[in-house]
């Protein structure tokens, strides 16, 4: 057997153990955070143990203003997403970051180095806003098949991740059919 066979026979094994999830949220936390098993392991506590994750994480939730009384299903979103912030494969900058802030952000995203990427403050128009240095990176990534996408948490930050283009449309249903929205960062 080639080298090339054997590598090829690896990856699709590989590719044929990857965990898919019934739940839409477990399923989205996966693909975002490139299987990473610490973060599904806390994700599906979030989403079986809601309230008691609450607790846990009041301070978290009463930093971005939510309580107890939230949606469940919410309280959710916002738990996992803060997970994936806390293990930097999600970035959340404010509306009115520099150039500079929103550069340093992604290029620390481990999606960066996942997926092979580069960033050149020069991409960018200072000027612009934090979509169109978004647009940037789909451009200047076009080839590599790799986007920024984001959460909608209904605040006026954006809340980025770096993916494979082709994870996009598949993040997008799940988000929907969970009752929340991702789309690419230059959407947002």
């Amino acid at each position: 057997m080639s080298l090339f066979h054997k590598f090829q026979k690896g990856k699709n094994q590989k590719m044929q153990t990857a965990k898919h999830f019934d739940h839409e949220l477990l399923e989205i936390v996966r693909i975002v955070s490139f299987d990473d098993e610490e973060i599904l392991e806390s994700a599906q506590n979030c989403i079986n143990h809601t309230m008691e994750y609450y607790q846990d994480h009041t301070m978290d939730y009463e930093e971005r203003g939510l309580s107890s009384e939230e949606e469940k299903t919410f309280l959710q979103w916002i738990g996992c997403i803060d997970l994936l912030i806390g293990k930097n494969y999600v970035c959340e900058c404010d509306w009115k970051e520099t150039m500079d802030e929103f550069v340093s952000q992604v290029t620390a995203l481990r999606g960066m180095k996942l997926l092979s990427l580069k960033i050149n403050s020069k991409w960018f128009d200072e000027e612009e806003d934090i979509p169109k240095w978004c647009e940037a990176l789909d451009e200047k990534w076009k080839k590599s098949k790799s986007a920024a996408a984001a959460f909608d948490i209904d605040s006026d930050s954006y809340v980025i991740f770096l993916c494979k283009k082709a994870d996009i449309e598949t993040l997008s249903v799940l988000a929907e059919k969970f009752g929340y929205r991702i789309d690419y960062a230059k959407n947002m």
